[in-house]
């Protein structure tokens, strides 16, 4: 009978030392998730985890969940950064133009001379179609990340519309007197992809030539592993590594875009056009040169 009450005892004493573990364990735990959760953003997790399997499950549940929203609320702060940031381009892309139109309506306002008056009036003009473009981008940009872009596929002969579409530029090379090198194949090459958007995607990687590119341009269009390669390539001038790695951010520019009134979404819409049509589209360095390449699997 002695041995079954010490038996007993000794089982309750376990029991009782059991018991006053977890508890401490359990409190020792809220103690530290109200730290936590004053401190949010010094990313801790519940430390002194026990050894005891089914607290230990737990706790490892509960640090799960704080790595799940402590990574939530980082990606929701560059989030932010990102959108504020992209509020300050969108004002200042729509100041400057807006700015130059209130003072020349100024001056036009103030001028006696009739001449004068009409190139106000021209510079005005030029401000408000500049205007204009930066808004019809953002609509644009928001159609296409809203999937609102409705495209009408078709069999397309790529060297024709190649040479089509660098013969329209030919006046804007030679004003700047860039040198041009055409390198198409000799197969004719077809894709399957929207007329009207696959010029316009043709269109604004020449003028981004023209517009950063100094002294050459070069045009290739080749086969690659049963792929259309097309490949736009300038002189990369101060172009800096970073930049390239950002080049198709929504807004993002460089100085030297900003400083040519650029709202940094024409290559952004082109990667989205290239993409919503199945093509893949890249932009690298080769040496001397920064290239976009864009491809479409062959019909």
């Amino acid at each position: 009978m002695n041995y079954i009450i010490l038996i007993l005892v000794f089982i309750l004493i376990v029991l009782f030392a059991y018991l006053f573990f977890v508890i401490k364990a359990l409190a020792e735990a809220v103690n530290q998730m109200d730290e936590i959760e004053k401190n949010p953003e010094r990313n801790r997790q519940l430390k002194g985890i026990p050894t005891i399997p089914s607290l230990e499950k737990l706790f490892f549940q509960i640090n799960t969940i704080y790595t799940a929203r402590q990574k939530e609320r980082i990606a929701y702060q560059l989030n932010e950064t990102k959108i504020r940031q992209e509020i300050e381009n969108i004002s200042h892309d729509l100041r400057t133009p807006l700015t130059s139109i209130l003072g020349y309506l100024d001056l036009v306002q103030d001028s006696a001379s009739p001449k004068e008056q009409e190139e106000y009036l021209g510079i005005i003009r030029n401000r408000a179609r500049l205007l204009q473009g930066f808004i019809e981008n953002f609509y644009e940009i928001s159609r296409l990340e809203a999937n609102d872009y409705p495209l009408e596929p078709e069999v397309i002969k790529v060297k024709g519309m190649l040479t089509d579409t660098i013969v329209a530029y030919y006046h804007e090379f030679e004003k700047k007197h860039m040198e041009v090198s055409v390198e198409l194949g000799e197969k004719d090459t077809f894709i399957i992809a929207d007329r009207i958007q696959f010029g316009r995607v043709l269109n604004n990687l020449i003028q981004n030539a023209l517009k950063y590119g100094d002294e050459k341009f070069i045009l290739k269009q080749y086969i690659r592993e049963n792929q259309c390669v097309i490949k736009f390539i300038n002189d990369k001038k101060e172009l800096t590594e970073n930049e390239l790695k950002n080049i198709f951010e929504r807004f993002y520019t460089g100085d030297q875009s900003r400083s040519n009134q650029s709202t940094g979404l024409g290559l952004t819409i082109t990667k989205l056009l290239v993409e919503k049509m199945k093509g893949s589209i890249e932009a690298r360095f080769e040496g001397e040169y920064f290239v976009v390449e864009i491809c479409w699997t062959l019909q």
